[in-house]
């Protein structure tokens, strides 16, 4: 008789996780996708930091990432979603996104080799790199509405369920990790194609990676004007 109680014991505890960590892993597979689909300037910069100074700052710019991440999750679920449907608001983030991205770009594509030989051997902090990763993942206005549309979306999945606040918790916490975990791999591969490549290479890439940042603040821009004439 105890035994058939331990069993049915056992059953419900494991329904009970099962339940728990659905949410959870759920998340993990959504983040998949969600990395997958993301070719934001944080991605850029991302691969450009791996490459050419190590995984470990690359690693310090991954978390900056994920922390801006979580920051935007916060601030939308405590009310700035209402600020973002704003169309001002979006004019003026969408601008000024742009022209921050512009003068990165033009950074990178101007500098010369001997500047680029010079900055490359100095090599910053990890908490530099942190603070890079940090803000630039923040004022990609994209980085918004990516988590407005995942928040919308999960809210309406466990909207009719009784658990709804934990379940949402953990989806986004499945998000969250996958995208530090997916974003930590690409640090390890750039930084390993980065071992097999030599300086001049290293300038002639920082230059189109000035380019891609050039290209993605005229997008910024182009909405802005977009939201102008709407």
């Amino acid at each position: 008789m105890r035994s058939y109680k331990n069993i049915l014991n056992l059953c419900v505890l494991y329904g009970l996780i099962h339940i728990m960590l659905l949410p959870f892993f759920n998340g993990l597979l959504e983040g998949v996708v969600i990395s997958l689909l993301l070719f934001g300037p944080a991605f850029f910069k991302l691969l450009n930091v791996s490459m050419q100074s190590g995984k470990f700052k690359g690693w310090w710019l991954a978390t900056g990432v994920v922390l801006s991440d979580f920051v935007v999750v916060l601030l939308l679920i405590y009310g700035l979603s209402g600020l973002f449907e704003n169309v001002y608001f979006e004019q003026l983030y969408s601008l000024g996104a742009g022209i921050a991205m512009i003068v990165l770009g033009m950074k990178y594509v101007k500098s010369s080799y001997r500047l680029f030989l010079q900055s490359y051997r100095e090599r910053t902090k990890g908490g530099k790199s942190l603070l890079s990763g940090f803000s630039l993942n923040l004022i990609n206005p994209f980085t918004f509405v990516l988590w407005f549309n995942v928040l919308g979306a999960i809210s309406l999945k466990y909207s009719s369920g009784n658990d709804y606040r934990t379940n949402l918790i953990l989806n986004l916490l499945g998000i969250l990790l996958m995208l530090y975990l997916m974003d930590i791999l690409k640090v390890v591969t750039a930084d390993f194609i980065g071992r097999k490549i030599g300086h001049r290479t290293f300038y002639h890439l920082n230059r189109y990676f000035g380019g891609v940042f050039i290209i993605i603040g005229l997008v910024f821009i182009f909405s802005f004007f977009k939201l102008i004439f709407l």
